[in-house]
């Protein structure tokens, strides 16, 4: 057993198989406890409402009523919980959109055996976790932004192409060493341009930077 801090985890996941996998990795941590299993949102919905909870594993292909997502959902009824994703085919919209509602990870379906505590650790942590693939797929639209991001049409006056830049480096998860390694400057130029592009944005903590890229669609 791995010392490990304490952590209440809800699995939510039609796939006995893949629940069977969660909950192996998960036994191996002393600290984290599997509080509930559920086959479908609506049962994790109500798990969620009477249980307290630090992280949800939630398959991406469950299904829901109406139009809100299976991330959005559970965000609603545990807002202080962290969401890992599991994906099978992971693309940019479907990645895109369960950032947007509140999802904190993802993980291909494939690579929960190994990588799953992984991700459980980060994004207990407040940080966000990519596996290789996702993590590809998101470096693309970071290389490869749509015209409409390049031409700032989303961007306010006043945000320099380097704080651009900043800003999707931290919204994938990069602390003020990462992002200055990644862009040969000195950290403390990492973070003056970091204060710099919060106070222009009237922005306050990493929360808000991280709303604000990916409502303007900067990832």
């Amino acid at each position: 057993m791995l010392p490990s801090k304490k952590l209440h985890i809800l699995l939510v996941d039609a796939d006995l198989t893949t629940r069977n996998i969660a909950r192996t990795q998960i036994k191996n941590h002393s600290g984290w406890t599997v509080v509930g299993e559920s086959e479908s949102v609506a049962r994790a919905v109500e798990t969620a409402r009477i249980c307290r909870l630090d992280v949800v594993i939630l398959d991406h292909a469950l299904a829901t009523e109406g139009r809100m997502s299976s991330v959005s959902h559970i965000v609603a009824a545990a807002p202080n919980a962290k969401l890992v994703v599991l994906i099978s085919n992971p693309s940019e919209g479907a990645i895109r959109e369960d950032l947007r509602a509140g999802a904190m990870g993802f993980l291909l379906k494939s690579e929960c055996k190994n990588r799953l505590a992984a991700a459980i650790k980060q994004v207990a942590c407040g940080q966000r976790f990519f596996s290789g693939q996702i993590s590809r797929i998101i470096l693309r639209r970071f290389l490869f932004p749509s015209r409409s991001v390049e031409d700032h049409n989303n961007v306010p006056d006043g945000l320099t192409p380097r704080e651009l830049e900043i800003i999707r480096l931290i919204t994938l998860g990069n602390g003020n060493k990462q992002v200055a390694a990644r862009l040969g400057i000195a950290v403390r130029t990492a973070e003056t341009h970091r204060s710099n592009l919060m106070r222009k944005l009237d922005l306050h903590n990493l929360a808000e930077v991280i709303n604000y890229a990916l409502v303007r669609g900067l990832i």
